[in-house]
């Protein structure tokens, strides 16, 4: 009789049967989650491509472009096929429905923003009902990491700066730019899942090469642009920490956010001045949790120290010594996560102890904010108050002395 760690007694005779129905079983589950992914960032990619190539195909109610508009039904077709082929959940009937909808709207050549904007929709579905990861556990590359897999893969049909050729059109037009997020870009790269390009391209990049790619992609429509202001950092936080930078596509933001964004995202590097520390964390805290509801365990638990060590950690001894309770408040916290991501409580549990540290990180970040500067105006005023005061108690003490003397 054999006890393992766990406290169970094994019998030697039986536990090799077990040992390799169990490893089956995890190999087996393994496969299935790899090609639920390949299949889901292949419907993915299909996806962003048709929101971002549709407005060339119909303007006004009319085919501009009968090829395009042709090879368009037939991606969507494509995508319908793929998300059949996809684990039945709860929500995939709903994300049926809304394929069956765009295709309406196709068929019926409705305004592009609508058409555009049913497509992310829908591809956004996709990936939250599946729980495909669409953000990097690491920072985002420079842009200068992709300029050499860019001259070998991309720049015999799209031009070497990106200004488009005979054989492939511009990446340097902003507004179509706009339409695809990062991980878009990202994804157009797997072999796995891109339709467009054909397997041999980027067979041979691993994924920080691929995001370097993309991020020299993104950059090109903002080649000749300045910094956004410092003030939209303050405004857009989520846009500067992962995530947000990766997964957002600027066409769905605000003009003053798009345009920062389309920069930022070019320029990872140089945004990391800009990054609050503890928005970085509660970033990383929300990659934590999708790693552990798609059952990568290890992953989340990684991606939660990373959020600790990049994010908190930095800024601890000076939270204990602004607000001690709000401090120790973390530390509790922090401890949770972390059983929580070690126990079997499964992802319910993470993801309630993940939340409830975000909400404490911002209320950290509130408390750490320097606080406001006075206008001049204030500082005088008190001065001149306060003169009053003095002033008046002078003469009230002086008025009292006199009737004493009378």
């Amino acid at each position: 009789m054999i006890v393992n760690p766990m406290g169970l007694s094994l019998n030697p005779r039986c536990c090799s049967p077990l040992i390799l129905v169990l490893s089956l079983a995890l190999t087996w589950s393994g496969i299935a989650r790899g090609e639920t992914e390949a299949v889901g960032a292949q419907a993915l990619n299909l996806l962003s491509s048709f929101a971002a190539d549709y407005a060339d195909a119909v303007r006004d109610g009319q085919v501009t472009d009968h090829r395009l508009y042709q090879q368009q039904k037939r991606q969507l077709q494509t995508v319908k096929t793929l998300v059949r082929e996809l684990p039945n959940r709860p929500g995939r009937a709903s994300l049926e429905r809304s394929l069956d909808t765009l295709q309406q709207d196709i068929e019926a050549r409705r305004d592009a923003r609508q058409v555009q904007r049913r497509a992310n929709t829908a591809a956004d579905r996709l990936a939250a009902l599946y729980q495909l990861q669409r953000s990097p556990i690491h920072p985002l590359p420079p842009a200068a990491e992709g300029a050499r897999p860019f001259r070998k893969h991309c720049a015999g049909c799209h031009g070497l700066r990106g200004e488009g050729a005979e054989r492939g059109p511009s990446l340097a037009v902003m507004q179509r730019s706009a339409q695809f997020s990062l991980y878009d870009f990202y994804n157009l790269l797997d072999p796995t899942a891109d339709t467009l390009h054909g397997t041999g391209l980027g067979a041979d990049l691993d994924g920080r090469q691929r995001w370097a790619l993309a991020v020299l992609v993104a950059s090109f429509p903002v080649a000749d642009q300045l910094p956004p202001s410092a003030d939209l950092a303050e405004r857009y936080p989520a846009l500067l920490a992962l995530p947000g930078m990766a997964i957002t596509r600027p066409a769905a933001l605000p003009d003053d956010a798009a345009a920062a964004l389309l920069w930022w995202r070019g320029h990872p590097d140089a945004v990391r001045a800009l990054e609050h520390p503890l928005v970085r964390a509660g970033g990383l805290l929300q990659l934590a949790e999708s790693a552990h509801r798609a059952g990568d365990t290890t992953g989340a638990y990684y991606k939660a120290v990373l959020a600790y060590r990049q994010g908190y950690l930095p800024l601890r001894a000076q939270l204990e010594k602004r607000d001690p309770p709000l401090a120790e408040q973390i530390r509790s916290q922090w401890s949770e996560l972390r059983d929580a991501l070690n126990g079997d409580g499964g992802s319910a549990g993470v993801i309630a102890a993940s939340q409830k540290l975000r909400a404490s990180l911002k209320q950290a970040r509130a408390r750490l904010e320097p606080p406001p500067e006075r206008p001049a105006y204030v500082f005088w005023a008190s001065i001149l108050f306060a003169g009053a005061v003095i002033i008046g108690l002078l003469w009230w003490w002086q008025l009292r002395h006199r009737r004493r003397v009378r």
